[in-house]
């Protein structure tokens, strides 16, 4: 199997000490099982090349592993050198991990060429751009997908299960709350964290995690932004975005929720974890409530002061026989990806089948109309809109 992988940034590679490299090392641990023949990275700076190097090489270590990594820089024209390299080593897989306004244009050249595609979210931040993809991977029958890793993590898929087996009655409402340190727009993400805000970047996933847990579908909102902190400092971006969802049962209109999400990335970067996030969900037999940033164990040591540790995103741990091993959720999505990939060129599993139980581009405009939906809300002075729901 040939990958190639578009963009090289903190879940590519890890870089500046920014986590895993989840993308890489995902690779990597299933370049153990898997015949992972050659992975390519490319990216516009030349200068990530030595990015991608010392990632591969420190993950290879890790996890003594040999997957082939090579470097290539976009240069100015993106669409010539990624057709030229699908000519050259006719990919599988693709996976995209670029800044969310380019995810349109990168997506269409690797659609327009047939190749299997995992998009890191958001899909787009716009239907019209979101329904155009979709199209074009129909025309070519080619399997396209966003990466919704929270969909794999267990605590969501045991709220599912509580939620489809009426333990907490009907759906009252949902309450989120994220937020992400001040050194992800005005460092990691600086070069781009003007072209996005924190609930199209971040908060995308907790409108697909609701969507996934509830089979609920949305139909108007109001979103509102808080702006100073940022824009003082020279990122013309949000602090802050508060959403207020309604969502309807597609098979009963009159049944219908409301979700609040509560989004900010200006929090200290003391914060015990790159990411504080929780949800609860109200029903009117009961409740759940989930702090996904606390996971029960807490380090505490001079040098990093206090930090709340996730192992089950993605993590290198020691497998039965004492040799580390990559693993997670995060980690999941990825293998899921490739795994179904081999699947469906080997004529194991149809396109139609993995369309239906995947967070497939079609399925994925439901949080695509409500990012529209929150930014044109925030443009027209927090006004209620009607949310799309593109062309299905």
């Amino acid at each position: 199997m040939k990958v190639l992988i578009i963009g090289s940034g903190m879940y590519v590679t890890g870089r500046e000490g920014t986590g895993t490299g989840t993308i890489l090392s995902s690779l990597a641990q299933i370049s153990k099982a898997v015949a992972v023949e050659e992975v390519v990275v490319v990216s516009k700076r030349i200068s990530s090349s030595k990015t991608v190097a010392d990632a591969a090489e420190r993950i290879n270590g890790l996890l003594k592993s040999s997957l082939n990594v090579s470097f290539k820089s976009l240069g100015e024209d993106s669409q010539q050198v990624i057709a030229a390299l699908q000519a050259e080593k006719k990919f599988d897989a693709c996976i995209i991990s670029v800044p969310d306004h380019l995810h349109f244009s990168v997506g269409k050249i690797c659609l327009g060429l047939s190749i299997p595609t995992l998009m890191v979210k958001p899909l787009t931040p716009t239907l019209a751009e979101a329904n155009e993809l979709v199209r074009l991977a129909e025309k070519n029958k080619t399997f396209a997908c966003v990466e919704f890793h929270k969909r794999y993590d267990e605590t969501n898929l045991w709220i599912k299960k509580s939620i489809e087996e009426n333990k907490i009655g009907k759906l009252n409402y949902v309450t989120v709350d994220y937020s992400q340190r001040i050194d992800i727009p005005m460092k990691t993400f600086k070069g781009w964290s003007s072209e996005s805000n924190i609930f199209q970047y971040l908060g995308v996933h907790y409108v697909d995690l609701i969507y996934f847990l509830t089979g609920f579908r949305p139909a108007r909102l109001v979103a509102y932004g808080t702006d100073g902190i940022l824009k003082n400092q020279g990122v013309d971006t949000y602090d802050s975005v508060h959403a207020l969802i309604e969502w309807q049962n597609p098979n009963d209109a009159s049944e219908k929720f409301i979700s609040s999400l509560n989004t900010n990335w200006i929090d200290p970067n003391c914060s015990s974890a790159l990411s504080d996030q929780k949800y609860k969900v109200i029903g009117t037999k009961g409740r759940i409530e989930c702090d996904q940033k606390n996971r029960g164990i807490e380090l505490v040591t001079d040098a990093t002061g206090i930090q709340q540790i996730n192992p089950y995103f993605s993590d290198y741990l020691p497998d039965e026989n004492g040799n580390l091993k990559f693993g997670g959720y995060g980690f999941t999505s990825i293998a899921t990806f490739i795994h179904d990939v081999m699947k469906l060129k080997q004529g194991k599993i149809s396109l139609a089948e993995l369309n239906k139980h995947r967070p497939s581009f079609m399925e994925s405009l439901t949080s695509v109309a409500v990012v529209e939906a929150a930014n044109e809300s925030m443009k027209n002075n927090s006004e209620w809109i009607e949310v799309g729901k593109g062309d299905d």
